[in-house]
């Protein structure tokens, strides 16, 4: 089959690629779940606030390039009524409220279920925040909670036990799962000719074979570990060499080596010593900045293990910073260069958590994007499409929207980057002539 060349090619007008958070939070605006104001909040700054009184009714037909020009971030108009303070506020004091509108036309194409890559996350994943800070607004994770009989604090790290069922409960109560497609991965995304009638084709593979779709409008929403990091070590595909990490159980063996340095191998190298597993962990990074990592991420009760592992006396995890691992052996042995010289070491498994980064390969035949480092203490390291910060579209890519963390200019979780889905939707409805004013 040629491009374009089929009339099972299956059209829309948004189509939003990645069923994560970010996803997630577009589609339920391109539902028509709209948000208004309501309350007696006051933006600090004057203007924002007499925009926002003009506003109040339908916040999202406010061309965000005004907020900007008044001096506040517009993520930020959004993200205030949201989160007003770093505590959860209680349902009855929200000044953020929502009312169902007409659906533009919009498919979720997505490799797995709502919720996306937390569906595969450690059996006993926390959340690095307060469970309100992972919510998306239009179903609050305090109604979650009272709706599935969970007796819970929304100030409270969230469990990977709560925090798919509420991503899998958003997308049913809100209507989204009839236009969201699950195991679907897409290979590539390309341009139109103008005369094609839309800007973009997404070509997809699904258990039935390639499908192509076409749409005017793209929301990207991969997320920031879409193409996975790879090691150059030979032996690499050994069979005791696995490359996610669930729980310690699945671990044969007592001896676990863990390759990474960042919050998920800490994760992994955390729990399997607590399992009663000696440890070897194989980081890049030098000892100062994991040091300074665990130091001041003391509110994270994996954190407070790990450094009372390394402040106690305890011969059951060895360290090894600066260093690589050079050679994965069928016995088991693994070879390991360290900055006092090459070492061979003897495991019954490794986990290798080393990451990854957005995969921009799939857009091919556009314009180069422009990207800009996001970086923080924290080892939150992300390439971020450069972005109109009021709609958070593609400079470089007319119609091409980043969601959740691909854009520039958002935070560390989704309080950071929520608010986003309305700038998104907003300057796409606006584009279709959905407003009035």
């Amino acid at each position: 089959m040629t491009q374009g060349s089929s009339d099972s090619i299956d059209h829309h007008s948004v189509i939003v690629v990645g069923g994560g958070p970010g996803g997630l939070g577009a589609a339920a605006v391109l539902e028509g779940w709209h948000p208004y104001f309501k309350g007696d909040y006051q933006f600090p700054v004057y203007e924002v606030q007499q925009l926002a009184e003009q506003f109040h009714d339908c916040p999202m037909e406010l061309d965000q390039h005004r907020v900007l020009q008044a001096g506040l971030r517009p993520i930020e108009f959004y993200r205030m009524r949201h989160h007003p303070t770093q505590e959860a506020q209680p349902l009855e004091n929200w000044t953020l409220g929502f009312s169902k509108q007409r659906r533009v036309d919009w498919k979720m194409l997505s490799l797995d279920k709502p919720g996306g890559l937390w569906n595969n996350v450690p059996r006993e994943q926390l959340t690095l925040g307060p469970a309100h800070w992972m919510e998306l607004a239009q179903y609050p994770v305090l109604q979650f909670y009272a709706d599935t009989g969970r007796e819970r604090d929304a100030n409270e790290l969230i469990h990977k036990s709560d925090i798919v069922p509420y991503f899998h409960a958003f997308a049913e109560k809100l209507g989204l799962n009839d236009h969201i497609q699950t195991g679907t991965e897409v290979t590539s995304i390309r341009p139109l000719s103008e005369d094609a009638g839309s800007r973009f084709i997404v070509e997809a593979e699904t258990d039935t074979g390639t499908q192509w779709y076409t749409c005017d409008y793209l929301v990207y929403a991969v997320g920031p570990k879409s193409a996975a990091r790879h090691l150059t070590a030979s032996g690499a595909t050994l069979p005791y060499v696995q490359y996610s990490y669930n729980h310690a159980d699945d671990l044969p063996g007592d001896r676990v080596m863990v390759v990474g340095g960042g919050r998920s191998a800490d994760w992994a190298a955390t729990e399997s010593h607590e399992a009663g597993k000696t440890v070897v962990y194989v980081m890049r990074q030098t000892v100062e900045p994991h040091l300074k990592l665990i130091n001041e991420s003391q509110h994270l009760p994996y954190y407070q293990h790990l450094a009372r592992i390394l402040d106690g006396e305890q011969d059951r995890m060895g360290l090894l910073y600066s260093s690589e691992v050079r050679e994965f052996r069928a016995n088991g042995e693994v070879v390991i260069a360290t900055p006092e010289g090459e070492i061979t070491v003897n495991v019954d498994h490794v986990v290798v958590e080393i990451g990854g980064e957005p995969d921009y390969s799939l857009l091919q035949g556009f314009p180069a994007l422009t990207l800009v480092p996001k970086r923080d203490n924290f080892r939150f390291q992300v390439m971020q499409m450069q972005t109109d910060q009021a709609t958070f579209e593609s400079i470089d890519v007319t119609g091409l929207y980043a969601a959740g963390y691909l854009s520039q200019g958002t935070g560390l979780s989704v309080i950071g980057f929520h608010s986003g889905a309305y700038l998104i939707a907003g300057d796409i409805l606006r584009r279709l002539g959905y407003f009035s004013r």
